[in-house]
């Protein structure tokens, strides 16, 4: 298996490493406090959630927001970003979903969707891991068909042949970015969801509140192994475990940010390792913060640390 060791210059410390485990991202820093409450998160609007899969959606108001931060250099410039409203799942995606939408898809031509894995040492109630970047875009095409939806993405610019199989380094304009399946998150809509929405200028640390351990699955509470989603409080638009548990794929090549004002930004063209974002079980504070990104991993990567959660266009 390839891994790759990311270790953001000064913010990374050693830590005493898991048994029998290979290596892993390995971010951290001091904790800050003051957690927010369930009792403070807004009514949430829920998109919808699909009979065949499960998978629930909480529809997401569009905005403007800063994206960034000044803690490390990767996080800056701090720019404003401003997003069309979408949904994006409650919870990361569970070994269960998966395992349903890939028996479905091996027999409906994506034939190699892999079994993935049951968190760290989970069940089937646990975040599926083990699944690559390429794989997430062949699954997501397969949960859009097995629900009647439009497919999001090609092999080809004219939207004629459905990403089945295969390793291919899909281009934005190989996206219809307009369809109603279901997708990765861009990175822009991964922090505006993590930041809470219309609520980002509460400028938490962490996804919900600046107390990590209110939050987040992490490397001095988890007990070395994943977690069933919605175990930890909820952000201000009910979404849960953007902070911790396992890091997230997003859809974008990962790249410099720009001062530039953006709306609706995928991501540069070309790159050779795609965005990670969240912290898992295995991270200290830091890895946890909504503002950090990790270039650290190929898209064809499967560990145990790493997920997803989908992303719907509205």
């Amino acid at each position: 298996m390839k891994h790759i060791l990311c270790l953001l210059a000064a913010l990374c410390f050693a830590q005493p490493t898991l048994a029998q485990k290979p290596n892993r991202l390995i971010i951290h820093q001091g904790a800050a406090t003051t957690p927010y409450y369930l009792s403070n998160v807004d009514s949430v609007t829920f998109d919808s959630v699909d009979i065949t899969s499960s998978v629930e959606m909480i529809s997401v108001q569009g905005g403007t927001f800063q994206m960034g931060s000044n803690v490390s250099s990767d996080e800056q410039p701090i720019h404003s970003v401003t997003l069309s409203n979408f949904s994006i799942s409650t919870y990361e995606i569970t070994y269960k979903q998966w395992n349903e939408a890939q028996d479905w898809g091996l027999s409906n031509g994506y034939t190699d969707l892999p079994d993935g894995r049951k968190g760290y040492t989970g069940d089937s109630t646990h975040p599926v891991t083990e699944v690559s970047w390429y794989d997430i875009m062949k699954w997501c095409n397969a949960l859009s068909e097995q629900n009647g939806r439009t497919p999001v993405y090609y092999s080809n610019s004219n939207f004629t042949t459905v990403y089945k199989t295969g390793n291919t380094d899909l281009q934005n304009t190989y996206v219809n970015w307009s369809a109603n399946g279901f997708r990765l998150p861009t990175e822009a809509e991964w922090e505006y969801a993590a930041r809470g929405g219309i609520h980002a200028s509460d400028n938490y640390t962490y996804s919900g509140s600046n107390d990590v351990n209110a939050v987040a699955w992490n490397y001095n509470n988890s007990g070395s192994n994943t977690h069933l989603g919605g175990t930890k409080q909820a952000n201000q638009l009910g979404i849960y475990d953007m902070s911790g548990n396992i890091w997230e794929w997003c859809w974008d090549w990962y790249g410099s940010y720009s001062s530039s004002a953006q709306t609706n930004p995928q991501g540069p063209t070309s790159g050779s390792h795609r965005v990670l974002r969240g912290g898992s079980f295995d991270s200290n504070y830091d890895a946890c913060r909504v503002a950090v990104r990790v270039n650290g991993s190929g898209p064809d990567l499967r560990d145990f640390i790493i997920g997803f959660r989908c992303a719907r266009t509205q």
